[in-house]
């Protein structure tokens, strides 16, 4: 197999705002407005002891502005969410000014629900993060109680998942220009081994799924902005990666979010509109090799309603999403303000991917 193919027809996002929008319902977790947090982004979404949790990063106006905070809502049903509360308060430094929190996703390990928090002291605008660790964060059943550093100098992109039979994630250092898989033999997630990737100075915001042969895809954003997402393959079980090499798949350089659902296929997420990150669109594969079939889960974004640092006039971005139920369930930043949850029946949204018939 060719990893560059990663889009089955080069033509399937030549309009891709003309592609068909998905069947689905969308729902309101935080809405930003005058006096309350206008910054809001990096949001998660995972179920635990029947409800649904999100969590995302939550500032007054700038992306990774000082005082940026993680807060957390939840909800019986995925459409009705409780106000957000504090999940994690940045630090104040040695000159007092207050430290910046990233949320870096909510997930179930070893029975616990569980978040991870990147703190760090300030961002330095195209240099990095100063003072940058890596905090677990744990649910008692009634607040959420710090462990400590993770891993120190590490911002990670999703929660840890388990590849055969290590926990798996990727992170990054503070200045950028390195990349590293984290892996963790132990179950509980205590101890982390960091390797660092070729050409990892291109790669930002991976995902990963497993193929039916045991091979590990990553695919990430390119940021030699190339405009076309990355691919990188293990088939060691994420021991070892190949050189990313750029696909044909359209990005226009954000988050994306690969997964494969239990009914086996395999979908992916992303803005591949060259030129802004709206369309959200997703598409769908039978071996995890190419993709195809688009849909646009969001498209037509409403124009922001705040200023601020590195908010796009119009957008649908940075998704997460979980099955549950016979549905998929995609939480986005719409405009890095809002943060939504949209609904999609998955029998109404995924093709038939056998093609014999």
């Amino acid at each position: 197999m060719d990893p560059s193919i990663l889009l089955a027809d080069d033509s399937a996002f030549e309009n891709p705002m003309e592609i068909p929008e998905a069947p689905g319902s969308h729902y309101p977790v935080y809405r930003a407005a005058v006096g309350k947090r206008r910054f809001n982004l990096h949001s998660y979404l995972c179920r635990f002891e029947e409800s649904f949790w999100a969590c995302w990063s939550s500032g007054w106006e700038d992306e990774e502005g000082p005082g940026q905070c993680v807060v957390y809502s939840r909800s019986k049903d995925c459409r009705s969410w409780s106000p957000p509360d504090t999940l994690a308060e940045p630090h104040s430094n040695k000159d007092g000014s207050p430290g910046v929190c990233i949320s870096r996703g909510i997930f179930v390990l070893d029975g616990r629900l569980t978040a991870l928090v990147a703190m760090l002291d300030r961002l330095i605008p195209g240099r990095g993060w100063e003072g940058l660790r890596l905090h677990r964060y744990v649910w008692d059943g009634s607040a959420w109680e710090s462990t400590g550093v993770l891993i120190d100098n590490a911002i990670n992109n999703y929660p840890p998942r388990r590849v055969q039979n290590r926990l798996f994630m990727t992170v990054r250092v503070s200045m950028r220009d390195r990349f590293f898989t984290a892996i963790s033999e132990d179950q509980g997630g205590d101890h982390w081994k960091l390797t660092e990737l070729d050409g990892g100075g291109r790669i930002s915001e991976p995902s990963w799924y497993v193929d039916p042969d045991g091979i590990v895809h990553m695919i990430c954003r390119d940021m030699q902005r190339s405009r076309c997402l990355l691919r990188s393959l293990s088939d060691d079980g994420g021991l070892s990666w190949s050189v990313p090499v750029v696909t044909n798949y359209p990005d226009t350089t954000s988050k994306n979010f690969a997964f494969r659902l239990s009914g086996g296929a395999y979908c992916l997420i992303n803005n591949p509109n060259r030129d802004a990150r709206d369309p959200l669109a997703i598409s769908f594969g039978r071996d995890g090799w190419s993709f195809g079939r688009p849909l646009a889960l969001r498209k037509n974004a409403p124009q922001r309603r705040f200023e601020g640092r590195a908010k796009p006039l119009r957008s649908f971005q940075y998704p997460h999403a979980m099955e549950h139920n016979g549905s998929l369930w995609v939480i986005c930043s719409v405009n890095k303000e809002d943060i939504e949850v949209s609904e999609y029946k998955i029998d109404r949204l995924v093709p038939d991917m056998d093609e014999s018939k």
